[in-house]
């Protein structure tokens, strides 16, 4: 290893778990509230259990609101199954029980609801406080508490971006220990 890298390691994966664990603390309220979806045109397709939503949709439920230019929702007896919502991109806001926001965007989002996970997918970027992860896929498991980023492979990278102000707390507190 280069000298740095084990800094730069550990900052890495400090922000990815900052990000995750941020995720982890969304509103618990606001998985007690209405969803209400805002959209130009509907088309329910009652065979599939589909309904597609398009022209400038808005998803609403508490604190998080989702923007796309659609989106398709599939269910079956047991209720929603998932939320696809496409976009250039589609975006996701959500204010975390601390009071804090997380901001995400990507051409796709997906929320999977049986398997508990929400995933960005293509051009995906997530942005909690100042950290920002970049790349093809970002997933989150929502039961794990657990965030993955992947590259498309390639020159295509997963990227993290620290403000240099984090990157010196951080220091100090290695130097501290």
């Amino acid at each position: 290893m280069k000298p740095g890298q084990p800094t730069l390691l550990l900052l890495s994966i400090g922000g990815l778990l900052a990000l995750s664990l941020s995720l982890a603390e969304a509103k618990e309220s606001d998985f007690n509230q209405p969803v209400t979806i805002d959209a130009g045109r509907q088309l329910v397709e009652l065979v599939d259990n589909k309904v597609t939503f398009s022209e400038r949709v808005e998803v609403k439920q508490g604190t998080m609101d989702v923007r796309a230019d659609k989106l398709v929702v599939i269910r079956n007896e047991q209720g929603l199954q998932s939320m696809i919502a496409h976009g250039t991109p589609a975006t996701y806001y959500q204010i975390l029980d601390s009071g804090k926001p997380v901001k995400a965007e990507a051409r796709e989002i997906h929320y999977d609801m049986k398997a508990r996970t929400i995933t960005l997918l293509k051009e995906a970027k997530l942005k909690q406080n100042d950290n920002i992860v970049t790349g093809y896929r970002i997933r989150y498991h929502i039961d794990k508490e657990q965030m993955e980023a992947e590259s498309q492979g390639g020159s295509d990278r997963v990227t993290t971006i620290f403000l240099p102000e984090q990157l010196q707390d951080m220091n100090k507190k290695e130097t501290q220990n």
